[in-house]
């Protein structure tokens, strides 16, 4: 098996290269119990292979491993056989990885033809668990088809559960078992009990319209024809999800349930019926009519049920939490806004919070001329004062409006100011889990709205005094309650009082809660606390991986203080600049220092390295700006530029030295897009945050070039000044979008001006220092992702073939190809998907000649010779594996090098450098040429032994 090249996007959890190594031997003591005549051990190793899967998830060692269970499942015994068949339905995904399917399929549907009806049961369900990879074998339908008419029941359940299988990936059987399906349903014959396990099978008959309308006409004859309640639940549940799957029946259907509502008296079924309605809802709202939607309203003021009004008012939340509320009549919205309203004070606290819900919903969708977003905070407000002190019980409840508090909140900063003043006072009184949920409410309304928090900082500091002195279980509330004032400074510097306070209160912390305040102050740009804890944690570890990162962490928090004072020390800047770079490589030092293989800390080392960039760009812009007053261009620039009537070539010597300045801020910002587009796994809040850095070398290097164009030409471009057009200013003064914003203000102010060109050249370089100045002491927080990964996505690739253990290149003759196959496995963590997911992959090709073999035709052309190629493929993973293959020509001899790099693609197209890379040595040779060598390198016969053996003859 090809050795695989791993890359990891954040801290994903990597395999080590001695596990990697033993695929091979684990898979050999797996054969050897297999072959063992003790059925216990041969179960042992059975059992087994999901895990060897998991852990070696390619096709090679996938597929050898199940054509030994197959061989086993046809010589041995019906318990192995079960076991068996629990190892393939746990193996699902990695079905599609069997090569051999044909083989694999014979060995198993071998014992389809055992005397044994329990062999034959387990057979049918194996079969089925395998249907995604032979959906359309005739044989195997028709054995399941004979096996419904068995006398056996084992047999007859196992073949229900394989057609369900089947049907649901094949079109052609579903087509062929509808018409046998309809026939045992209908049939007086076939017990009640079987006719409810084949119903849910009919949910799978959506793959065209002529099965669905055969489906749905048995699934009514059965409504009729069988009105026991649970017949009638399963029945129901059964159409909806038909419904659902074909699109065609779901307007119909949604008719059907709203009428059997209204005719049946059974409360269970009314509960199907709701939930049905609620899956159609959520499915496809846009099919809904208007009258649909009043009468769940009807319903909701109709029914006495506390549980049939909760479902009701679920399905008119699906319906208006959707674009589908826009296409509803302004009656229709007002209708159930009305009914909506009558349940929002409800002693149902379960039943008041999915009202309230629906009131956010209707008020965000903008339906109503009413002040509907008053009555939702009012509402909202009433609800978190009544349930303030209930128990943990209610906290699904609690949380469930909170989340829409913090909706209604976007809408305008007055509803946020409003909640965040009930939610403060409500956290006086406040104590365990609902103190916590409170918390993440106020959290994040601060994240959208941070100004909202400023007047509730007083009571937020009062709470931490109380939860820090009783010694409650408080460790989160503690963290939560210290971000909130962190927010709350919008990334300006803490007042010392209440930075004295939070102090108090960290010496009162564990370690890891000490920890947490520390990251979430370096997130808001509180470095003062951050060093604080930070120079205190680094003493108190006992990993040297964890002393390297905390240190690495306080040098970071030391070099953003150095530059922050720069607010009162303005004429040190240089000297302040010096000392920020230097504690910057420090922390660089000590990061790579704490990074393990499991822990690679590549984005963390990179992201430090490219501030170390961008403060050395803005270091050369002002000394740049500091030659221009120190050095002014001699006599004869000025008597010359009079001469020729061009002011601007007496500034020569300060244009090249602001042309090296943007030649430094266009590597950095695109070092930084190289970051932004290898953080696949990064939060949203973080790639903002890396694009801010990068919009910030943009928008100095296009003030750059603008005032090089002023200076040479006397005025600006359009397109060096373009970018700077389209920045809005957010947040405090010192924040990284403001400095950009006043930036582009100042300057488009600046260059209008009509004064003489060398008072206004002298103006354009103070700008230029001054921005400078800003960009340094802009207060831009790290990113999240420096310090958690919430997703996590490995790549691994193997490549075949690969160079011996001895690295020597592979050989292919010139006048061929190579085959380069790429097979490759996506693993995920615990919350895959979280932020975006892998659509495809893109896997690229680069060739390039490294040493030419020497030629016997001098002659040759060898400049038209094309010793460079690159090609790149876009594979779609299917069940997290993909595969491609490369033909490479090497028609150039000598060694090259082939570097395979992989890209992961999302969904909206955009593609990120991921990597792994991996690199191949090819030599390519040419037998003829070997040939013409090794025959001059043979000794030719000596002549004077011919001579001598003539003479000899001669003489005779």
């Amino acid at each position: 098996m090809a050795a695989p090249i791993v890359a990891r996007s954040g801290f994903a959890d990597g395999i080590s290269a001695e596990q990697e190594q033993d695929a091979n031997s684990a898979l050999t003591e797996l054969d050897k119990g297999l072959r063992s005549g003790k059925i216990g051990v041969q179960c042992e190793a059975i059992v087994k292979f999901p895990r060897l899967f998991e852990k070696y998830p390619f096709p090679i060692l996938i597929n050898s491993a199940l054509l030994k269970i197959a061989d086993v499942y046809r010589m041995g015994n019906n318990f192995i056989r079960l076991c068996i068949l629990r190892v393939v339905q746990q193996s699902e995904k990695h079905l599609d990885k069997i090569l051999n399917v044909d083989e694999f399929l014979r060995r198993i549907f071998g014992v389809i033809h055992s005397n044994d009806p329990i062999a034959r049961a387990i057979t049918i369900r194996t079969l089925g668990s395998i249907a995604s990879i032979i959906p359309e074998k005739k044989n195997v339908h028709h054995s399941i088809i004979l096996a419904l008419d068995s006398h056996d029941a084992v047999e007859v359940e196992a073949s229900i559960f394989a057609a369900d299988k089947f049907s649901e990936n094949s079109k052609t059987f579903s087509a062929t078992i509808c018409g046998k399906m309809i026939v045992m349903l209908s049939g007086l014959a076939t017990p009640v009990e079987m006719k409810m396990k084949l119903i849910p099978s009919l949910r799978h008959m959506h793959h065209d319209a002529d099965t669905a309308a055969k489906a749905f006409a048995v699934c009514e004859s059965l409504l009729e024809g069988y009105p026991a309640q649970n017949f009638v639940i399963l029945t129901l549940n059964t159409m909806t999800q038909l419904a659902v799957h074909s699109l065609v029946n779901m307007s119909s259907h949604a008719s059907r349930l709203l009428s059997i509502l209204n005719s049946d008296l059974r409360h269970g079924v009314h509960l199907t019926c709701l939930r049905n309605l609620r899956l159609l809802a959520r499915s496809g709202p846009h099919h809904w009519q208007a009258n649909n939607v009043e009468d769940v309203a009807e319903l909701l003021v109709k029914t006495s049920s506390p549980q049939l009004k909760i479902q009701a008012v679920c399905v008119l939340n699906a319906i208006c939490s959707s674009v589908a509320v826009k296409l509803l009549p302004f009656n229709t919205v007002n209708k159930v806004l009305g009914v909506s309203r009558q349940f929002c004070y409800s002693e149902n606290v379960s039943l008041a919070s999915k009202a309230i819900r629906l009131v956010t919903e209707i008020a965000r969708s903008k339906r109503c001329v009413e002040d509907v977003p008053g009555e939702a905070v009012s509402a909202i407000q009433t609800f978190l004062i009544l349930s303030s002190d209930g128990g943990d019980e209610d906290n699904p409840h609690l949380k469930s409006v909170l989340r829409a508090a913090v909706d209604l909140s976007t809408m305008d900063s007055a509803i946020a100011a409003a909640f965040v003043d009930t939610l403060s006072n409500m956290l006086s009184f406040a104590s365990g889990s609902v103190a916590e949920v409170i918390c993440e409410a106020l959290t994040a309304i601060g994240e959208k709205s941070p100004e909202t928090l400023q007047p509730a900082v007083t009571t937020m500091l009062t709470c931490l005094h109380k939860w820090a002195s009783t010694g409650l279980d408080s460790k989160c509330v503690q963290v939560q309650l210290c971000t909130l004032v962190f927010q709350a400074a919008r990334e300006s510097l803490i007042p010392m009082d209440v930075l004295t306070s939070l102090r108090v209160v960290v010496d009162k912390s564990a370690l890891w809660q000490m920890y947490r305040i520390a990251r979430q102050a370096m997130r808001y740009g509180q470095y003062s606390i951050a060093e604080f804890i930070f120079s205190d944690l680094a003493y108190k570890v006992a990993s040297e991986h964890f002393y390297n990162w905390l240190l690495g962490l306080r040098h970071v928090c030391t070099a953003q203080l150095r530059l922050l004072d720069l607010q009162s020390n303005g004429f040190n800047i240089l000297p302040c600049l010096a000392n920020a770079i230097d504690s910057y490589q420090r922390a660089l030092v000590s990061l790579k220092a704490a990074s393990t293989p499991a822990f690679p800390l590549e984005f963390q080392c990179e992201y430090v390295r490219l501030r170390v960039m961008w403060l050395s760009s803005l270091r050369l812009l002002i000394l740049t700006c500091n030659t221009f007053w120190s050095s002014p261009p001699p006599a004869i620039a000025t008597a010359q530029a009079s001469t020729n009537g061009q002011e601007g070539t007496k500034w020569t010597q300060v244009t090249q030295q602001l042309e090296k300045c943007v030649q430094k801020c266009q590597e950095t910002g695109q070092k930084i897009s190289g970051l932004y587009w290898a953080s696949f796994d990064a939060d949203p809040a973080s790639l903002t945050s890396i694009m801010l850095l990068q919009q910030g070398c943009d928008c100095i290097k296009s003030a750059i070039s603008t005032i090089i164009s002023t200076v040479n030409t006397g005025q600006s471009t359009l397109g060096e000044r373009q970018f700077l057009g389209h920045l809005e200013g957010a947040g405090s003064e010192r924040s990284m979008q403001s400095v950009l914003h006043k930036i582009s203000k100042d300057l488009d102010a600046l260059l209008p001006e009509n004064s003489k060109c060398s008072e206004k050249n002298h103006k354009l370089i103070d700008f230029l220092s001054g921005s400078a100045v800003s960009l340094v002491q802009a207060n831009l927080g790290f990113p999240r992702f420096f310090f958690q990964t919430l997703q996590s996505t490995t790549v691994k690739l193997a490549i075949s073939p690969q160079s011996s253990s001895s690295g020597e290149p592979v050989l292919i003759r010139a006048d061929t190809s190579l085959t380069l196959k790429v097979e490759g496995v996506i693993q995920k963590g615990e919350r895959p998907s979280l932020f975006r997911s892998v659509h495809a992959v893109n896997v690229t090709v680069t060739t390039n000649i490294i040493s030419r073999a020497p030629t016997q035709h001098p002659s040759h052309k060898q400049s038209t010779e094309k010793t460079s190629i690159q090609l790149s493929q876009t594979v779609e993973p299917q069940h997290e594996y993909f595969s491609t293959s490369f033909i490479l020509p090497f028609h150039t001899l000598g060694v090259h090098s082939v570097l395979l790099e992989a890209a992961i693609v999302d969904k909206n197209g955009a593609c990120w450098k991921t990597g792994p890379r991996a690199t191949l040595n090819v030599k390519s040779y040419d037998d003829s040429i070997q040939r013409q060598a090794q025959s001059r390198s043979r000794p030719a016969p000596p002549v004077h032994s011919a001579a001598a053996a003539v003479a000899s003859v001669s003489h005779q």
